[in-house]
């Protein structure tokens, strides 16, 4: 085996280590602050010079790591909305959240050390829960998030089946899909801890948060079907991050006018 073909198998211990590391930081319990973003803007920011390193040697490569951690990041944004509302003001919620990521990081590595399964069921079905939970959402009529303790246990199998998608997005089966995958999960204990913060000085937050999940189950049962799993290309990874991004900007803006 050449060194070259050494690297992605490296790779990969390195990131895991990081993102196992990361999630024992995260659940020793610290109060969150804005040095957090440090972690995950590190990993979006090694994204690109992962890529551009790879392309020197082995262009192929390059362009498949490239698309596998923009669908895989997509993805991430995706459960970090998720495991907010799903977390929120549930009891032990810092442990569960923690859970929640390395369950995701786990299936990602079985699925692309054994293939990727049929999941167009699985991605319709889940895209009914998502917008049937959009709906709750939506009609609460109280500010901030409402309480979901009841289904927070449901993070768990949610983180599970968004690894699970994320692989079927970007193909599964080799090094350099996981090295992506675990790249775009670095930092996403940390973003939910701070998102949910930022939830309690927005009034009306659960609004904003119905309308990505609405993005978010419509995107899932429409794949699911088409009769294949959750696949995007890149128009598709751009409009979810876009529509998620619009919304975190609308919301920002309330809070910055609430506060005043």
């Amino acid at each position: 085996m050449s060194v070259p073909a050494l690297l992605p198998s490296a790779a990969v211990v390195v990131l895991l280590a990081a993102v196992t590391a990361d999630l024992l930081a995260c659940a020793r319990g610290r109060a969150p602050t804005r040095h957090d973003l440090l972690v995950p803007g590190a990993g979006i920011g090694a994204a690109p010079l992962v890529a551009a390193g790879l392309s020197l040697d082995a262009p192929r490569w390059a362009g498949e790591f490239l698309a596998a951690w923009g669908s895989a990041f997509a993805v991430t944004v995706d459960l970090v909305v998720l495991l907010v509302v799903l977390a929120h003001r549930a009891p032990g919620a810092r442990r569960l959240v923690s859970l929640a990521v390395a369950a995701s990081v786990l299936a990602r590595i079985v699925l692309v050390a054994t293939g990727v399964p049929g999941l167009a069921w699985v991605s319709a079905l889940f895209g009914l829960v998502v917008l049937a939970g959009a709906w709750w959402l939506f009609r609460h009529g109280e500010p901030g998030l409402p309480a979901a303790a009841a289904v927070a246990p449901a993070a768990i199998p949610v983180a599970v089946a968004l690894g699970a998608f994320a692989v079927s997005a970007t193909g599964g089966g080799s090094a350099t899909v996981l090295c992506a995958n675990l790249l775009a999960l670095l930092g996403a204990v940390r973003l939910v801890r701070l998102t949910a913060r930022l939830c309690a000085r927005i009034p009306d937050v659960s609004v904003g948060f119905s309308a990505v999940l609405v993005f978010i189950g419509a995107k899932a049962l429409l794949t699911g079907l088409a009769g294949h799993g959750p696949t995007q290309d890149a128009s598709v990874t751009v409009l979810s991050l876009a529509m998620t991004l619009l919304v975190v900007a609308l919301s920002a803006i309330t809070a910055a006018r609430a506060g005043r």
